[in-house]
């Protein structure tokens, strides 16, 4: 049997005998929450429980039930009137309601009141047929607590192309968002201590020549990150031109040495005025164990120069 290709929405599958996927592109590999290189061998199977299944439908269903319960998304299958049919255990993770309790219901119930129509308005655009990518909304855990999920939900149409239900997938979004916070937090007072310390930080990425600055490192050097460049030219342009060339070889040589230095430099103010910066950096390491880039920290020292 040749395979058929079929069309979910915008994704693009070949499937075999029992509707066994032999391949498929991204569109599809996201519709059912895999990557594309895990895409062959799923079973697409997703029907409204009103239609006469087939002599291999049962058995297809169990193996997409399967494949549903190893995903950690929580996953989603609805009828063609918005009822969810099926529900895997990471849907029981993140919503903490079993199946028992949400099958025949809707999504839209287990958000809280004030984002509900959201839900709702998502149901009617993948009934019209319309896929719906990453919804950044919340939903209410059976516990009371709202949980931050992106939800996306891609129709599911029968070979007449007449929508026959619907498949969702969930990610929940709480780690990431406690994640972000605690890096927020973490920049925020990395800000106040260098402002503080008078200690700025900057990070050259050798394989596309990018230099990052800190805030405080911009203030410290009189420069405006509108108007820095962001390369290793414009990193050592506010270096004296006397020691500019040594700043230059000794950041090299510590990328070809993968070893960690520490140096002095100048820097010439608006009005002719000269600033001393002590400067310490180390090499970045990528996950193939070679040397990426440096990433240094400078130090107003301009004090204690001039008493030394």
């Amino acid at each position: 049997m040749r395979p058929q290709r079929q069309t979910v929405d915008t994704g693009l599958v070949e499937l075999g005998v029992g509707g066994v996927i032999v391949r498929g592109d991204a569109a599809a590999a996201s519709i059912l929450g895999v990557a594309i290189g895990e895409l062959a061998g799923c079973v697409v199977g997703l029907v409204d429980p009103g239609r006469v299944p087939g002599p291999n439908e049962v058995d297809r269903q169990a193996m997409l039930d399967i494949f549903a319960d190893l995903s950690s998304f929580a996953v989603f299958s609805q009828d063609s009137g918005g009822h969810i049919l099926t529900w895997n255990r990471g849907a029981e993770r993140v919503f903490g309601y079993s199946p028992n309790e949400v099958v025949g219901g809707t999504l839209a119930a287990l958000a809280p009141a004030h984002l509900r129509g959201d839900l709702e308005a998502v149901q009617q655009r993948v009934t019209a047929g319309e896929r719906v990518d990453r919804v950044f909304t919340e939903v209410c855990r059976k516990d009371g607590m709202l949980v931050p999920i992106a939800l996306t939900v891609a129709p599911v149409a029968d070979s007449s192309g007449a929508f026959t239900g619907a498949f969702g997938v969930v990610q929940e979004l709480t780690e990431t968002r406690l994640a972000q916070a605690a890096l927020a937090e973490v920049e925020q007072r990395f800000r106040e201590w260098e402002a503080l310390a008078h200690v700025g930080r900057w990070l050259w990425d050798v394989g596309t020549d990018a230099v990052q600055w800190s805030d405080e490192l911009h203030r410290m050097h009189g420069v405006d990150p509108l108007d820095f460049e962001g390369t290793l030219v414009a990193h050592l342009r506010v270096v004296h031109p006397d020691d500019r060339e040594r700043v230059r070889s000794l950041m090299e040589g510590a990328v070809a040495s993968s070893q960690s230095f520490e140096d002095e430099y100048r820097v010439m103010g608006d009005v002719g005025t000269v600033r001393w910066f002590a400067m310490r950096a180390e090499p970045a390491v990528g996950s193939s164990g070679d040397v990426v880039g440096l990433r240094g920290v400078s130090h107003d020292i301009t004090i204690s120069a001039i008493r030394r």
